[in-house]
């Protein structure tokens, strides 16, 4: 599946800055992939749960142990489930994956409103809509 951690309107090469800390955006990319596939995937997962909504990564058996997959699935390959589409009344199979986008959104400069300077024909204008009103 494709890569499910953008960076949008960044190159990975590009650095940035929170206060005193700089960062390559690659490097920050890679550090967001290991969170979200490790901590964030288990804390999600519990936040979840508690709320009523146990969702069950699979797993597979070997040796006659059951290893679990692993919440990290929400966030790389996604985690089997189907969905009830409302156009066909059918269940169609897939998976549910969570995406994570972060965008740079660059502050936008103020514009100062500019007026117009007054033009020597305004007065004859005034003065000519008065006569003719």
């Amino acid at each position: 599946m494709e890569d499910n951690f953008k960076l949008e309107n960044c190159n990975p090469h590009e650095a940035l800055s929170f206060k005193d800390n700089v960062f390559k955006v690659s490097k920050l990319k890679e550090k967001l992939k290991t969170v979200f596939s490790d901590d964030l995937a288990n804390v999600l997962r519990e936040k979840l749960k508690s709320y009523g909504v146990d969702i069950d990564p699979g797993g597979y058996i070997s040796g006659g142990r059951f290893y679990s997959y692993g919440y990290s699935k929400f966030f790389q390959e996604g985690i089997e489930c189907e969905i009830l589409k409302f156009n066909s009344g059918e269940w169609q199979k897939g998976k549910m994956k969570i995406k994570v986008t972060l965008e740079f959104c660059p502050d936008e400069p103020e514009i100062e409103e500019i007026k117009e300077p007054e033009s020597p024909l305004d007065d004859l204008r005034r003065k000519i809509n008065e006569a003719t009103s």
